[in-house]
Protein backbone atom coordinates (compact mmCIF):
# COMPACT_ATOMS: atom_id res chain seq x y z
CA UNK A 1 0.00 0.00 0.00
CA UNK A 2 2.89 2.75 1.18
CA UNK A 3 4.49 2.10 -2.23
CA UNK A 4 1.42 2.12 -4.67
CA UNK A 5 0.87 5.86 -3.50
CA UNK A 6 4.69 6.80 -3.49
CA UNK A 7 4.90 6.14 -7.38
CA UNK A 8 1.95 8.71 -8.28
CA UNK A 9 3.49 11.37 -5.64
CA UNK A 10 7.04 10.79 -7.22
CA UNK A 11 5.68 10.83 -11.17
CA UNK A 12 3.47 14.44 -10.39
CA UNK A 13 7.23 15.22 -8.54
CA UNK A 14 8.84 14.92 -11.51
CA UNK A 15 5.95 16.06 -14.30
CA UNK A 16 4.88 19.51 -11.76
CA UNK A 17 7.00 21.45 -12.26
CA UNK A 18 8.34 20.51 -16.00
CA UNK A 19 4.38 21.33 -16.85
CA UNK A 20 4.89 24.42 -14.92
CA UNK A 21 7.75 25.32 -16.74
CA UNK A 22 6.81 24.95 -19.95
CA UNK A 23 3.30 27.03 -19.37
CA UNK A 24 6.09 29.76 -18.25
CA UNK A 25 7.64 29.91 -21.35
CA UNK A 26 5.99 32.48 -23.92
CA UNK A 27 7.00 33.25 -27.21
CA UNK A 28 8.18 36.90 -27.61
CA UNK A 29 6.18 40.12 -28.69
CA UNK A 30 6.54 41.62 -31.76
CA UNK A 31 7.68 44.65 -29.49
CA UNK A 32 10.81 42.81 -28.09
CA UNK A 33 14.18 44.54 -29.26
CA UNK A 34 15.50 43.04 -31.87
CA UNK A 35 19.99 42.47 -31.09
CA UNK A 36 21.23 40.67 -33.61
CA UNK A 37 24.57 38.34 -32.14
CA UNK A 38 27.52 37.72 -34.05
CA UNK A 39 28.39 34.47 -34.34
CA UNK A 40 31.79 34.86 -35.86
CA UNK A 41 33.48 35.17 -32.33
CA UNK A 42 36.93 36.87 -31.99
CA UNK A 43 39.98 35.45 -30.74
CA UNK A 44 42.10 38.66 -29.85
CA UNK A 45 45.11 36.95 -28.41
CA UNK A 46 48.47 38.32 -29.39
CA UNK A 47 50.64 35.57 -30.58
CA UNK A 48 48.54 32.74 -30.58
CA UNK A 49 48.76 31.21 -33.37
CA UNK A 50 45.21 29.43 -33.26
CA UNK A 51 45.06 26.04 -35.72
CA UNK A 52 42.08 24.81 -34.76
CA UNK A 53 38.70 25.30 -36.95
CA UNK A 54 36.70 25.93 -33.50
CA UNK A 55 37.19 26.83 -29.90
CA UNK A 56 37.83 24.46 -27.60
CA UNK A 57 34.77 22.99 -25.75
CA UNK A 58 32.24 24.48 -28.24
CA UNK A 59 33.31 28.01 -26.83
CA UNK A 60 31.36 30.48 -29.74
CA UNK A 61 28.83 27.85 -30.75
CA UNK A 62 27.75 27.96 -26.96
CA UNK A 63 28.40 30.98 -25.74
CA UNK A 64 25.70 32.15 -28.98
CA UNK A 65 23.14 29.44 -28.04
CA UNK A 66 23.41 30.72 -24.43
CA UNK A 67 22.99 34.78 -25.68
CA UNK A 68 19.85 33.43 -27.24
CA UNK A 69 18.07 30.98 -24.54
CA UNK A 70 19.12 34.25 -21.79
CA UNK A 71 17.89 37.44 -24.23
CA UNK A 72 14.14 35.40 -24.88
CA UNK A 73 13.90 34.93 -20.93
CA UNK A 74 15.00 38.73 -20.53
CA UNK A 75 12.32 39.62 -23.03
CA UNK A 76 14.99 40.19 -26.24
CA UNK A 77 14.94 38.86 -29.37
CA UNK A 78 18.60 37.67 -30.28
CA UNK A 79 19.39 36.18 -33.52
CA UNK A 80 22.24 34.82 -34.60
CA UNK A 81 24.11 36.16 -37.92
CA UNK A 82 27.27 35.65 -39.68
CA UNK A 83 26.80 37.89 -42.78
CA UNK A 84 28.28 41.20 -43.57
CA UNK A 85 24.80 42.73 -44.68
CA UNK A 86 23.30 42.08 -41.14
CA UNK A 87 26.11 43.16 -39.38
CA UNK A 88 26.68 46.49 -40.66
CA UNK A 89 23.02 46.95 -41.21
CA UNK A 90 23.21 50.12 -39.47
CA UNK A 91 19.91 49.96 -37.80
CA UNK A 92 19.51 46.61 -36.07
CA UNK A 93 21.86 46.68 -32.94
CA UNK A 94 24.20 43.95 -33.04
CA UNK A 95 26.40 42.11 -30.39
CA UNK A 96 30.20 41.61 -30.92
CA UNK A 97 31.83 39.42 -28.64
CA UNK A 98 35.83 39.36 -28.83
CA UNK A 99 37.06 36.56 -26.56
CA UNK A 100 40.44 37.88 -24.92
CA UNK A 101 41.61 35.40 -22.13
CA UNK A 102 40.78 31.77 -22.25
CA UNK A 103 42.39 30.05 -19.19
CA UNK A 104 42.09 26.51 -18.97
CA UNK A 105 44.50 24.25 -16.10
CA UNK A 106 47.92 25.80 -16.88
CA UNK A 107 47.03 26.32 -20.59
CA UNK A 108 46.61 30.60 -20.87
CA UNK A 109 45.78 32.28 -24.33
CA UNK A 110 46.01 36.09 -23.95
CA UNK A 111 47.30 38.29 -21.49
CA UNK A 112 50.20 36.17 -18.76
CA UNK A 113 48.25 36.04 -15.19
CA UNK A 114 50.01 34.55 -12.08
CA UNK A 115 46.94 32.82 -11.21
CA UNK A 116 45.91 30.29 -13.27
CA UNK A 117 42.82 29.73 -11.99
CA UNK A 118 40.47 28.86 -15.52
CA UNK A 119 38.47 31.90 -16.39
CA UNK A 120 37.01 33.07 -19.94
CA UNK A 121 37.14 36.99 -20.29
CA UNK A 122 35.82 38.45 -23.53
CA UNK A 123 35.17 42.18 -24.77
CA UNK A 124 31.00 42.98 -25.68
CA UNK A 125 30.10 45.49 -27.68
CA UNK A 126 26.59 46.60 -28.76
CA UNK A 127 27.14 48.58 -32.55
CA UNK A 128 24.09 50.75 -33.20
CA UNK A 129 24.42 52.85 -36.56
CA UNK A 130 28.17 53.94 -36.46
CA UNK A 131 27.77 53.85 -32.43
CA UNK A 132 29.94 51.25 -30.22
CA UNK A 133 29.81 50.76 -26.27
CA UNK A 134 31.72 47.84 -25.09
CA UNK A 135 32.48 46.29 -21.92
CA UNK A 136 34.79 43.51 -20.50
CA UNK A 137 32.64 40.43 -18.82
CA UNK A 138 34.70 37.79 -16.90
CA UNK A 139 33.32 34.34 -15.29
CA UNK A 140 35.41 31.74 -13.52
CA UNK A 141 35.20 28.21 -15.25
CA UNK A 142 35.41 27.42 -11.27
CA UNK A 143 35.98 28.50 -8.26
CA UNK A 144 39.24 27.45 -6.02
CA UNK A 145 37.20 25.60 -3.74
CA UNK A 146 35.88 23.57 -6.40
CA UNK A 147 39.35 22.00 -6.97
CA UNK A 148 40.60 18.79 -5.94
CA UNK A 149 44.86 17.89 -6.81
CA UNK A 150 44.29 15.67 -10.20
CA UNK A 151 47.15 14.70 -12.66
CA UNK A 152 44.77 14.84 -15.67
CA UNK A 153 44.17 18.77 -16.70
CA UNK A 154 40.90 17.48 -18.10
CA UNK A 155 40.35 16.34 -14.66
CA UNK A 156 38.81 18.94 -12.39
CA UNK A 157 38.16 17.13 -9.47
CA UNK A 158 37.00 13.66 -8.09
CA UNK A 159 33.38 15.01 -8.59
CA UNK A 160 33.97 14.04 -12.11
CA UNK A 161 33.30 17.82 -13.71
CA UNK A 162 35.59 18.12 -16.93
CA UNK A 163 36.94 21.21 -18.50
CA UNK A 164 34.22 21.72 -21.01
CA UNK A 165 31.51 20.84 -18.51
CA UNK A 166 32.90 23.33 -16.21
CA UNK A 167 33.42 26.19 -18.94
CA UNK A 168 29.64 25.31 -20.24
CA UNK A 169 28.02 26.07 -17.01
CA UNK A 170 30.67 29.65 -16.92
CA UNK A 171 29.38 30.28 -20.58
CA UNK A 172 25.97 30.13 -19.27
CA UNK A 173 26.81 32.92 -15.92
CA UNK A 174 28.42 35.13 -18.57
CA UNK A 175 25.62 35.02 -21.20
CA UNK A 176 23.61 36.31 -18.38
CA UNK A 177 25.69 39.33 -17.77
CA UNK A 178 26.21 39.91 -21.32
CA UNK A 179 22.41 40.42 -22.01
CA UNK A 180 22.04 41.98 -18.76
CA UNK A 181 24.48 45.11 -19.66
CA UNK A 182 22.99 44.73 -23.11
CA UNK A 183 19.45 45.68 -21.80
CA UNK A 184 19.80 49.42 -21.10
CA UNK A 185 22.31 49.62 -24.45
CA UNK A 186 19.26 49.28 -27.04
CA UNK A 187 17.71 52.35 -25.34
Amino acid sequence: MKYSLLIPALLISIVAPTVAMAADEQPLSAKAPLVYVNKNLGFNVPGYKYKQSGFPCDLDKVLVDNLVEQGKIDGIRMEPVSTADKIRNGVVPVLLIDVEQLVLGDRQFGTERDSNLPKVQITAAVLKGKNMTTAKHTCAIMALNEFTPSSNVLDLGSNGVTVCAATRKCLKDLSKDVVQWVEPQLQ
